[in-house]
């Protein structure tokens, strides 16, 4: 038993270096790992075998000639994954292969509450699956949706916008489906896109800030404030949930009595945030004061910003940056650089299926139909 373990770790982190290092050599695969070369070798084959990896072309022999390494890579029709944005007022869906570009997507304005949470989400892999041509198999998904949320078990713990509480979604999902599910923070969500789809740029430590503007023709004014902030944190590579799955619930330091309110501006004119000038520039300050203490105060050098906030960024960015030298008190000019979100409006749905990406390959039952 033990030594089937081992291979299945083995297998699992061969797999996922692969994904992470497009055109990588089993040499370099074992150097990385530390496995022996035979072992890499033995296990590449299998992958081969099983249509898991494909080999794409040899590379450049060492400084003392030899056999030309040969460079592999995920076979991206091997299978493909679902990234599904569950959100009070609509639902945005994304269905992609193993590299990562999309195959097809869906986009429905829906009112969205736990009583239907479950029927459409099971309407919405019918209609990334069922499409016309021929998809690969689905392996896997994700799914990001607003409020705290428990990863680990796939529970949202509270959303007050889907007027949630302690509902064990993945594993109502699980009695009617054996595909592999996670859920996830919405916020969070755009955290592991940015972290998944771009894995080669070595993203460490860095926040990604989800806004939205509701507007005037918001289905839920009654539980939802104008305007939404939720932030995702990145320490050395990992997401920080802390104790209770609530880090990046964001709450103004100068907010108003109404705990539903995240800001200092009023119920009425927070609905008129991309109308009235005035009511942006309080919210684009009031906002980037509280970023630049973040970024300041834990030292991180990059930070993205999703949602409907991108169709400001003109107005936002030079905002950000002043509060950001404004609250540093040394000479030297604070490194940070400002990105936003490389998805759009689908931030939250490939940062779903990124998520689902990034545990696929730890996923022992699917290493395990390997040896079968």
């Amino acid at each position: 038993m033990a030594v089937k373990i081992t291979k299945i770790i083995n297998t699992s982190n061969v797999l996922k270096t692969i994904w992470s290092n497009q055109g990588i050599s089993r040499i370099d695969i074992a150097k990385k790992l530390k496995l022996d070369k035979s072992t890499v070798t033995v296990i590449v084959n299998n992958l081969i075998e099983k249509n898991y990896v494909m080999e794409i072309e040899e590379g450049e022999a060492g400084p003392k000639g030899g056999r030309k390494p040969v460079k592999l890579k995920i076979n991206k029709l091997f299978g493909s994954v679902a990234g599904i944005e569950m959100h009070p007022n609509f639902y945005q869906a994304v269905l992609i292969d193993l590299e990562g570009d999309v195959i097809t997507s869906v986009y429905r304005k829906v009112s969205i509450n736990q009583d239907n949470f479950l029927k459409h989400y099971f309407d919405i892999i019918e209609d990334l699956c069922n499409s016309e041509k021929e998809n690969p198999p689905l392996l896997g998904t994700g799914i990001g949706t607003t409020g705290i949320v428990d990863s680990d078990t796939g529970t949202i713990l509270q959303s007050i916008p889907l007027n949630v509480e302690n509902f064990p979604v993945q594993k109502e999902i699980q009695v009617n489906s054996e595909t592999p599910i996670t859920v996830e923070n919405d916020a969070n969500a755009c955290c592991w896109g940015e972290m998944v789809f771009h894995r080669g740029r070595s993203l460490k430590n860095f926040l990604f800030v989800l806004v939205e503007f509701h507007g005037n023709d918001s289905m839920n004014e009654d539980t939802t404030h104008g305007i939404s902030v939720g932030i995702g944190f990145v320490f050395n590579g990992k997401l920080h949930y802390g104790q209770n799955h609530s880090a990046g619930e964001f709450r103004s330091i100068e907010g108003s009595d109404n705990k539903l309110s995240q800001f200092s501006i009023a119920d009425e004119d927070s609905f008129l945030v991309e109308e009235k000038e005035e009511v942006f520039d309080r919210f684009a300050l009031e906002l980037s004061k509280h970023l630049a203490f973040l970024v300041n105060t834990l030292n991180l050098n990059h930070i993205f910003l999703g949602g409907d906030i991108e169709k400001h960024k003109n107005r936002f960015t030079p905002v950000l940056k002043d509060c950001i030298q404004q609250n540093w008190a040394y000479k030297d000019v604070d490194k940070c650089d400002i990105h936003y979100s490389s998805f759009g409006k689908s931030a939250v749905a490939y940062g779903a299926a990124g998520m689902m990406l990034n545990r696929l390959f730890a996923n022992r039952e699917l290493i395990h139909n390997l040896y079968k």
